[in-house]
């Protein structure tokens, strides 16, 4: 399971040094543990999930800032459509449901403004928000972040909709192996409810 030693990846400045360290350290845990996730992921039609760990293709120069395991029902791809990442930035765990710019449009086409308001009712606001997943900053999930996020998802061209939790690195979970795994699980199960009507709604489309 995930522990504050594997942040330490990010302190390698090269490419090659902290690639080797995500292919080596954390690509494992990702491949472990994703089984487990998909086993407890209700399949909201019968087409299954599949786990597409980050392969960091276009890093040419820069190391990767963040890197991740993204669960899609589609089997060859994920970005195009709604999907869930875990993943690690330098100073978080982050569970997240993503609609990013790559499947945007089918999702705008799918659901009106009011639709998406309805579905994001009631966000936990232990949850964290944002509308760029290539960022770390985020907000709190409370009432009127949410109601800003999606109205910025609707008007802006290439603004996105992520929601999920954030663990930073000195959370207490980290010393306890067991309940971070119960909280990543379960984090995934209460995101459900926002990816089954999306979902729906676009294989209705």
């Amino acid at each position: 399971m995930f522990t504050r030693k594997d942040f330490e990846i990010f302190d390698d400045p090269t490419l090659a040094g902290r690639m080797n360290l995500i292919k080596t350290v954390i690509d494992p845990k990702f491949e472990a543990l994703a089984p487990t996730i998909m086993a407890a992921l209700p399949v909201p039609v019968e087409q299954p999930f599949y786990a597409h760990v980050a392969k960091h293709l276009r890093r040419f120069k820069n190391p990767p800032v963040d890197t991740w395991v993204a669960f899609s029902q589609n089997k060859r791809s994920y970005k195009a459509w709604p999907h869930f990442e875990l993943g690690l930035w330098p100073d978080s765990l982050f569970i997240y449901f993503d609609v990013l710019d790559e499947g945007k449009a089918q999702v705008q086409t799918s659901l009106s403004a009011a639709e998406l308001t309805k579905i994001f009712v009631d966000v936990p606001t232990d949850f964290v928000i944002s509308n760029n997943h290539g960022a770390a900053p985020t907000q709190p999930a409370t009432a009127e972040s949410v109601a800003k996020m999606l109205t910025k998802f609707a008007q802006y061209k290439h603004s996105e909709l992520v929601v999920g939790r954030q663990i930073l690195v000195d959370d207490p979970l980290f010393d306890q192996p067991e309940a971070l795994t119960t909280t990543i699980i379960e984090t995934f199960k209460q995101l459900m409810k926002y990816y089954q009507p999306i979902m729906t709604a676009v294989a209705r489309s």
